[in-house]
């Protein structure tokens, strides 16, 4: 009989709490072997116009995200969150995790090899997406975790779509003032 609960690691929009479910748990992890990659084609026109989103790729460094422990009978919804991504299963080793975290393997969205393509013109990074991704990393890992995540994010100098007006991404947050002039400042140096 399969386990009642299962793992996933969040790395993306999933980092930002107001994202998930609010029963879901999450704790700091730290995915080895991998990076960030601003190419996952969004195919799925009726939610979200055409865009690209975050995925990973092998790689040297790693990924700082988080493990959501969730009922194995929600992981349906998740899968239908993660469209265009395949679920696969890690071992613990390929993480770094707290010691009182006993779990074996921890489910990944990766996205599926066709929808591997780098943003462009007709598919960019969306602003509303970028900003709920870093908001997430700044109130989960600090001004220093946001930082780490758009230097070893890959993509960035990509087509990027200024939506913030008339947000497109279907689960957008609110910025201050404040945070929105700290992200320009932050991609600007970046791309």
């Amino acid at each position: 009989m399969p386990p009642e609960w299962i793992n996933y690691f969040g790395y993306g929009s999933l980092v930002n709490r107001d994202t998930r479910p609010p029963h879901e748990m999450a704790i700091n992890v730290t995915l080895k072997g991998w990076q960030r990659v601003w190419n996952h084609r969004v195919t799925n026109t009726d939610e979200r116009i055409a865009c690209t989103s975050l995925s990973i790729e092998p790689a040297e460094g790693s990924i700082e995200g988080v493990l959501v422990r969730i009922a194995r009978a929600d992981l349906h919804a998740l899968d239908e969150r993660e469209s265009g991504y395949e679920r696969q299963e890690l071992p613990v080793s390929n993480f770094v995790v707290p010691d009182d975290c006993l779990v074996d393997t921890i489910h990944v969205y990766r996205s599926q090899e066709s929808n591997r393509i780098l943003a462009d013109d007709q598919h960019p990074i969306t602003q509303s997406y970028a900003d709920c991704v870093m908001a997430g990393y700044q109130r989960r890992f600090g001004d220093d975790g946001l930082e780490r995540l758009i230097r070893t994010t890959r993509g960035w100098e990509r087509p990027m779509r200024q939506d913030r007006r008339a947000p497109t991404y279907p689960r957008s947050v609110k910025l201050s003032v404040e945070e929105q002039q700290q992200f320009d400042l932050l991609l600007k140096k970046q791309r």
